[in-house]
């Protein structure tokens, strides 16, 4: 196979999506060419290949040999420890995130997410069930406040009208370019499944300056049709920063029309959204963007200054029906940064995952 790419803005070396050829369905691609041998990863969620590709001038084209690679070294800057229900994961050599997967938790969550120097950029995790100020806002998660009716966003225990996510499966597999984490889950009220979803967790091999972790979240209408109702209490995705961040308090909210208070922000679309603020003597920040091929993009926004950050298509919107059978996909990218937005250059990595470079296949 021959592949030509068109750049269409002059970038860095950079993370970019290429659509896959037709009819193929190899896992990796071996791409040779201008002086370089790359790798290319398939999504596990859509038909695209994701690669590493060098710095480039804006409409340059480069040319490649393109064959199927049946296997290749793992990405050596992460590491793994899986025990007890906790997924422990290094970046560049640091601790960087937690995955909980037990039923310690009403929901799996990711808590701690670090900077570079060791400080929890998320808000320390709140016992299973317990009081306080929105407890089950967690670290990252992925809940919502209307399914079937029932609140999956809040956390009541033993109380009809609120639910909980079980873990049903989980894989985990080193890649070329990154670490995936995959799984299948019920929601329930009580011991009733009011659906299932499958989710992946990608996060790609980086420097600590911007960290990429790609989000798929299918929801499925295992158990009957599922109504996702008009709530703010959504997400699905949903991160709570670490309160020094809070844009009430040191920290900034900033989406991608300038607007950078509540009321510039707040149930208004966009389509990425940054939050950043210090942790200890850094400036760190979570950038989430939308991807176009989600249910109403771009999507409006639960971000709150006491530090809430969560994408809602949900909210002042009809109740949307899955009907028995389908499914429905969301995909986010949430990348991890040092810096404000400006300097983190969040505008054009959010070009980078929507819009990159153009691709002719012979």
């Amino acid at each position: 196979m021959k592949l030509a790419l068109s750049i269409p803005r002059t970038r860095p070396a950079h993370l970019v999506s290429i659509p896959a050829p037709e009819g193929c369905e190899s896992l990796l691609l071996q791409l040779t060419g201008a002086g370089q041998r790359l790798t290319a990863e398939r999504d596990p969620s859509s038909p695209v290949y994701h690669v590493n590709l060098p710095a480039l001038e804006g409409k340059a084209e480069v040319n490649f040999e393109v064959s199927e690679l049946d296997s290749a070294d793992s990405a050596t800057g992460i590491a793994t420890n899986d025990a007890d229900g906790k997924l422990d994961v290094e970046v560049a050599g640091s601790p960087f995130m937690t995955f909980h997967h037990t039923t310690n938790y009403p929901k799996p969550v990711i808590n701690p997410i670090l900077s570079p120097n060791g400080t929890n950029m998320l808000r320390e995790s709140m016992e299973a069930w317990g009081e306080g100020e929105h407890p089950w806002q967690r670290g990252l998660t992925l809940m919502q406040g209307a399914i079937n009716g029932v609140d999956c966003w809040n956390e009541r225990p033993d109380r009809p009208g609120f639910g909980r996510t079980t873990q049903d499966d989980i894989s985990i597999s080193h890649n070329p370019l990154s670490l995936l984490i995959e799984s299948d889950n019920t929601w329930y009220e009580g011991d009733h499944p009011l659906m299932t979803d499958s989710r992946s967790y990608r996060l790609f091999d980086s420097g600590r300056d911007a960290v990429v972790l790609d989000i798929a979240h299918t929801l499925k209408a295992s158990h009957g049709t599922v109504t996702i109702g008009d709530t703010k209490e959504g997400g699905f995705l949903c991160i709570r920063v670490n309160p020094s961040m809070n844009a009430n308090a040191e920290g900034n909210m900033r989406n991608a029309y300038g607007a950078t208070d509540e009321k510039g922000c707040w149930s208004l679309p966009s389509h990425w959204m940054d939050y950043y603020g210090p942790v200890g003597d850094e400036t760190v920040g979570f950038a989430i963007f939308d991807h176009p091929q989600n249910f109403r993009y771009p999507t409006t926004w639960h971000v709150r200054g006491y530090g809430l950050f969560a994408p809602n298509c949900w909210m002042f919107k009809p109740n949307h029906h899955l009907p028995e059978g389908e499914s429905l996909t969301f995909r986010w990218r949430v990348t991890v940064h040092m810096s404000d937005t400006v300097q983190a250059d969040i505008a054009n990595r959010f070009l980078d995952y929507v819009d990159g470079p153009r691709a002719e296949w012979e």
